[in-house]
Parts: structure tokens; C-alpha cells; sequence
């Protein structure tokens, strides 16, 4: 709630000073409060966030994901040989909508040699 302060009547007038709430205080007081926004300001506030979420989405690339069949066909193996990879860690799968998902970036890398021979630790 605003604290009030009452101060001694100057020639007739009472000065009625509100003591500012931090936000957190107003917050945590649970008190229903209104706020009114000019149209504005909504704007600017709606073109900074803006701002912000482009930025975000912009420093990180977008992963492209493979299905299983994809893999299969890509690195000419068969699914038992998928699956021994995956219980092994040597690729790893995501869980997209029940299905499972492998990064491309994963499957080129065993595709090229990257991963797996004589070029895995550099």
C-alpha cells in the first residue's frame, strides 16, 4: 500500500507528499493496480522488445534435424547399425514428438571421417 505523509499546514494548505514505492514493494503488496501507457510509449516499448527477440534469434543459427530414414539413406547403413551407434554415444538422437531426430552436423561428420577415424581428436 502508499505510505502518506502528513506534514504541518503551510498558511492554510496541508502538503500531501506520497512516498514512491519501489516496484517490488508494489509487487509484493498484491494491491490491484492500474497503469496508464500513452499509445507512445506502448510503441516504443513494443519496438525495443522487438529489438531485443530479433537480436536472439539472429545470433543463433537454426539446427537442422534429420529423420531416421534420412540417416540411413545418407550414411548407407542399416538401422541395426543406427542403433548400436546410439547405445554406443558415437550419435546421438532428440526426442522430437516421439520420434527421433539427429543433427545433420552429426551425421556429416561421420559421413566425411570427421568423426570416428583418425580426425576425431583434432
Amino acid at each position: 500500500m502508499p505510505r502518506f505523509q502528513l506534514n504541518e499546514p503551510n498558511e492554510s494548505m496541508f502538503n500531501l507528499k506520497i512516498l514512491i514505492m519501489s516496484l517490488r514493494d508494489l509487487l509484493e503488496s498484491g494491491a490491484n493496480v492500474s497503469v496508464t501507457v500513452t499509445l507512445d510509449d506502448l510503441r516504443t516499448i513494443f519496438h525495443e522488445a522487438a529489438k531485443g527477440a530479433r537480436s536472439a534469434v539472429q545470433e543463433q543459427p537454426a539446427e537442422e534435424f534429420l529423420t531416421r530414414k534420412d540417416v540411413l539413406a545418407l550414411l548407407k547403413i542399416d538401422s541395426s547399425t543406427l542403433w548400436c551407434w546410439e547405445k554406443t554415444g558415437y550419435i546421438k538422437s532428440y526426442p522430437f514428438g516421439g520420434r527421433k531426430r539427429y543433427k545433420r552436423e552429426d551425421v556429416e561428420a561421420i559421413r566425411t571421417g570427421k568423426k570416428g577415424g583418425h580426425d576425431e581428436g583434432r
